[in-house]
């Protein structure tokens, strides 16, 4: 065996080693949406239920919420006041599309606009925010400069009090 043969068995040898350390991603066909914090796929003819990943949307934000009442008459009125915000997934999102996704401990990523996830549109958008209590040091960075934008420009749940009563800041 040559030279150039043995780098090539032992690329091809490193690459299975590797491979396992990284999600795998898959293709699957968006088969409904539920509303901005779960939409379901279909992979391999079985159904999977995507929440989105290392993020609080605001469906999710009353269930944890340090006063629920006033945090659901604040999401209410947010989305009254901006109905787009509430059929984002069903405005963004195609029905029987086919989407990459990833699931990740903690949820599944899913590449709904090239490269941008689900998860950095509804933060770019001030539909949800990072989850304080997420820490994956890849994904990190990438979904904080998401939300960044929606805080600098008050858009969505930034431009009000929502996230003083619906989040519980840990400090």
């Amino acid at each position: 065996m040559s030279k150039k043969e043995t780098y090539f068995l032992k690329l091809i040898g490193l690459a299975f080693i590797i491979m396992p350390l990284y999600g795998e991603i898959s293709i699957g066909i968006l088969s409904s949406i539920e509303n901005n914090a779960k939409v379901n796929l279909l992979y391999n003819s079985k159904p999977i239920v995507c929440k989105p990943f290392g993020i609080i949307p605001l469906e999710n934000m009353m269930s944890a919420a340090v006063n629920p009442q006033e945090c659901s008459s604040r999401i209410e009125s947010l989305y009254r006041s901006s109905p787009h915000d509430k059929a984002f997934a069903k405005e963004h999102l195609i029905i029987s599309q086919s989407y990459h996704f990833e699931q990740i401990k903690g949820g599944c990523v899913l590449y709904a606009n090239g490269l941008e996830t689900y998860s950095e549109m509804l933060l770019s958008n001030g539909i949800a925010i990072v989850d304080p209590k997420f820490d994956n040091v890849e994904w990190n960075i990438r979904l904080k400069n998401a939300q960044k934008g929606s805080e600098t420009h008050a858009t969505g749940l930034h431009g009000t009090l929502i996230r003083k009563f619906c989040i519980k800041e840990e400090k």
